[in-house]
């Protein structure tokens, strides 16, 4: 215990133990410990994201990852500070370099504190931090870059006097260690809750996220919408930390249904979205558009994207055995393309096609001032003509977009009455 001195020799001393407990209590009171293991966790993000930004290429969509992998990350090293302090502390004790009981001799602008490996004297002067709770005093010295760790029930009154008025920067937090009964024990319901809230939020707006990100893809790039819904994929992280999070404090006594029914949905419902990109994979090798060179009648750039699907009809009910040959060239120069279409009698503008020759167009095919529309009968072997009686015919319906570089073909059977 504490006794006084003369003016020669110290005023108080006091013993001090450290252990795990201790440790996960300080941690409250000092975020710079928080944030030396968020640290650790963003390096291995950023690792992480420069890997996805070299197979994506694309800079936004890298960024969004990033922030959200770095969102879940700062939650969960939240949520397990307590026992990522525990292990540290049982990690540095195994090695032998901490002290875990130490004496504290108080003078007059000073303290000594020291223990089996280490002594230090610290003025009083370089003391940036003194917080009082209920059980402790805690001095933060930067210089030091040393955390002391007072325990009241280690001092006499007479001493915790003397820290109080010595210590002008003194923060009083009494009353926060209440919940304090065990190193396993929750101490900050109330964060806890907020979070499980906030997960449960961005559980449900993840799907909405993954569906932004890939139409606009689509709208900017031109790649194809279902080409690129594995995306959904990637979201999967935060409905499963919501889950496993959820049934962990459910039993812990806190309300997370929510969070555990939401996080199995938007499970299932990544899971099944993502699937689209291998079910219905439609990517081809674009040496495949000679088969239509000579019927598009265009002058072609020498890469794309190219994209063949088959179906029974499409959308069209009178229009069978249907495929369509998208081919996108957004990162092409289609001068000589847009040339070679404009002045071509094969090719005519939308706006200026004969209205008996519209039943051959396919429903799906947008107008606008800047996009070229061919109708090919491979049957007769002309171009934008209706036949002359009524037969099963083969049609290529081709058109092509200026303004987002798309050329698309729909080849289908129409029996022309």
């Amino acid at each position: 215990m504490s006794k006084e001195k003369s003016n020669s020799k110290y005023l108080y001393t006091c013993e001090s133990e450290i252990n795990a407990y201790e440790c996960i209590k300080m941690a409250k009171y000092f975020p710079q410990i928080y944030f030396s293991y968020v640290k650790f966790g963003t390096l291995l993000n950023v690792f992480l994201v420069l890997i996805l930004l070299l197979i994506l290429r694309n800079l936004l969509i890298t960024l969004v990852f990033f922030i959200l992998f770095q969102i879940i990350i700062m939650i969960i090293y939240k949520i397990k500070l307590g026992y990522l302090v525990e292990r540290s502390f049982t990690l540095i004790k195994k090695k032998k370099n901490i002290d875990t009981k130490v004496d504290i001799e108080f003078y007059d602008n000073y303290l000594i504190k020291s223990g089996k490996t280490k002594t230090c004297k610290v003025n009083y002067s370089f003391i940036d931090k003194c917080i009082e709770t209920d059980t402790n005093f805690y001095l933060k010295c930067d210089k030091e870059n040393l955390i002391i760790i007072i325990q009241k029930n280690k001092c006499e009154l007479e001493l915790i006097n003397f820290i109080r008025k010595k210590f002008k920067n003194l923060e009083t937090h009494l009353k926060d260690n209440s919940k304090f009964k065990g190193v396993k024990k929750y101490h900050n319901p109330n964060f806890i809750k907020k979070i499980m809230l906030i997960l449960f939020v961005i559980t449900i707006s993840s799907l909405f996220l993954a569906l932004y990100i890939i139409y606009f893809i689509n709208q900017n790039n031109q790649f194809s919408f279902i080409k690129y819904m594995w995306i959904f994929w990637c979201f999967l992280p935060v409905p499963i930390l919501s889950i496993i999070l959820g049934f962990k404090y459910k039993k812990a006594g806190f309300k997370c249904t929510k969070n555990i029914i939401g996080g199995f949905i938007i499970v299932f419902l990544l899971l099944g979205y993502g699937s689209f990109s291998m079910i219905f994979n439609f990517s081809q090798d674009y040496d495949m558009i000679d088969k239509y060179r000579n019927i598009i009648d265009a002058d072609l750039p020498s890469n794309g994207e190219l994209e063949i699907q088959n179906w029974d009809t499409y959308f069209d009910e009178d229009k069978t055995d249907y495929t369509i040959i998208n081919i996108y060239y957004s990162k092409e120069d289609v001068s000589d393309l847009v040339n070679s279409i404009k002045n071509n009698n094969t090719w005519i503008l939308s706006k200026d096609i004969k209205s008996p020759l519209k039943i051959f167009v396919p429903s799906v095919f947008r107008s606008s001032n800047d996009v070229y529309y061919s109708i090919y009968n491979k049957t007769t072997n002309q171009y934008n003509t209706l036949p002359e009686k009524a037969s099963d015919y083969l049609i290529y319906a081709m058109k092509y977009d200026i303004s987002d570089k798309h050329l698309e073909i729909h080849k289908f059977k129409y029996t022309y009455k």
